[in-house]
């Protein structure tokens, strides 16, 4: 038996708007950018996800390989 550590995901989300899955994480402290699922999620073809979320303490919202980090404060936008 083969056991591969895959992560997990925070939240799943309905977007409405595009008939899409919006996958979020939500993250504390300086490690916000160490996960394993939400990446694989997103290079899998199979779930068809264009981006993914992630919420940290971090102040600067940015974009790197369709993950973009927001500052925990932006949530209640989503």
């Amino acid at each position: 038996m083969h056991s591969k550590k895959v992560g997990k995901v925070d939240f799943l989300i309905d977007d409405y708007d595009s008939l899409n899955v919006l996958p979020l994480e939500i993250k504390s402290g300086k490690d916000f950018k160490h996960f394993r699922a939400l990446p694989k999620l997103l290079t899998n073809e199979n779930y068809k996800m264009n981006i993914g979320y992630v919420f940290s303490n971090s102040r600067e919202i940015k974009t790197e390989n369709k993950i973009t980090y927001y500052p925990i404060y932006f949530i209640m936008f989503m």
